[in-house]
C-alpha cells in the first residue's frame, strides 16, 4: 500500500470509530449519512474527502447542539440558572477548540487536519449529548 494510502487508511478506523462508540460515548448520535460517506471509497482514499464528511456531520452536530442548549436553557427555572449554563457552555467552546487546535499542525501533514476535524466532530457530538440529558431528571 502507498505510504499517504497506509495513513488515510488508518485514520478512517479511527473515524469510523467515532460513530461506533470509541472514543466517544456509545450514546453518541451520528447520521447515517455520516455512516455512508466515511464508508466510501473517496473517504477511504483521500484526506480531502474524509474531511469533507466530517465536515458535513459537524454542522449537522452543531445544529443538535444549539437546540440542545436552547432546550436546557428553557429548563432553568431561575435566570442564575441559566448565566451559570451559559457560562459553562462558553467554557466549553473555548476548550472543546484549543483542544482540537492542538491536534493540527503542519509538521505532522494533511492528516493531522482531519484529525483536528474529527476532534470537533466528536466533542460537539458528546456535548449536544449532554445538553439533550442536562437537567432532565429534576
Amino acid at each position: 500500500m502507498k505510504p499517504h494510502l497506509k495513513g488515510i487508511a488508518a485514520l478512517v478506523g479511527a473515524v469510523a470509530a467515532i460513530g461506533q462508540g470509541q472514543p466517544a460515548k456509545a450514546t453518541t448520535k451520528y447520521s447515517a449519512d455520516y455512516g455512508r460517506c466515511v464508508a466510501s471509497s473517496d473517504a477511504q482514499l483521500y484526506w480531502s474527502a474524509m474531511g469533507g464528511c466530517i465536515d458535513a456531520e459537524a454542522r449537522r452536530q452543531d445544529i443538535r447542539l444549539n437546540a440542545a442548549y436552547q432546550a436546557a436553557l428553557k429548563r432553568m427555572e431561575f435566570r442564575r440558572q441559566q448565566q451559570a449554563l451559559r457560562k459553562a457552555q462558553r467554557a466549553w467552546i473555548a476548550f472543546r477548540d484549543a483542544d482540537c487546535e492542538s491536534y493540527a499542525d503542519a509538521d505532522w501533514g494533511k492528516s493531522s487536519l482531519v484529525e483536528s476535524a474529527a476532534c470537533i466532530l466528536r466533542r460537539t457530538a458528546e456535548r449536544a449529548d449532554e445538553l439533550e440529558a442536562y437537567r432532565l431528571d429534576n
